[in-house]
């Protein structure tokens, strides 16, 4: 009885262990490439790079975004899923071009639909990992200023706010496309890795 106990006493303080220190190797490999994965395919996300860090720049920068916004949110918003978005940015792209081309002036200004590498970014209570993710992308003159970034699908993007964030109509929309790990990922971080850590527990008791 004392020899079972004892066990049972190891074993709960092994689990306590595994929750409180980092996840194993695999598990954060499973978080940050295979979760990250299923995740751009669910996601497009919007870049806009400044053309150096002057105020001037900075300014114009998010007059531009502004002005983008305002247009494009209306056209967007009858769209149900990330292709559809795609393919209605693709329809419109030669207005988003001029749109952003005024906007820019006397600038240069390109404006692209491509996959590009993103690091970690946090939007309010959602964080998307680093790595490859579908985006619209708007350079401004030489691009070398700090960037503005939001998702347009599921949209985060408010064209009077400077900082996007998750709503919840964006969180249903996340969790009816993403699987239970891929969704805590974004939001509940900490309840995932909790549970990566009690799987690893129970598969090597």
């Amino acid at each position: 009885m004392k020899h079972q106990s004892h066990a049972t006493l190891t074993a709960l303080l092994f689990l306590s262990l595994l929750l409180v220190t980092e996840s194993p190797r695999y598990l954060q490999d499973k978080s940050t490439s295979t979760l990250q994965q299923q995740i751009a395919t669910q996601v497009l996300r919007f870049h806009i790079r400044a053309n150096s860090d002057t105020v001037a720049d900075q300014q114009k920068k998010l007059r531009i975004k502004q002005s983008l916004l305002e247009w494009l949110i209306p056209i967007l918003s009858e769209n149900t899923s990330k292709s559809e978005t795609i393919q209605c940015i693709r329809k419109n792209l030669p207005d988003i071009r001029k749109e952003a081309t005024r906007m820019a002036a006397p600038e240069p200004v390109t404006v692209t639909l491509q996959k590009e590498w993103f690091p970690e970014k946090t939007y309010g209570t959602c964080t998307f990992p680093e790595g490859i993710y579908d985006a619209l992308r708007v350079d401004i003159g030489q691009a070398k200023g700090h960037n503005w970034w939001c998702v347009l699908y599921p949209s985060l993007c408010f064209a009077d706010a400077l900082e996007p964030s998750m709503t919840e109509e964006g969180e249903e929309k996340l969790q009816q496309v993403l699987d239970e790990d891929a969704y805590d990922l974004l939001l509940h971080p900490q309840k995932l890795k909790i549970r990566f850590r009690l799987e690893f527990f129970l598969r090597n008791r």
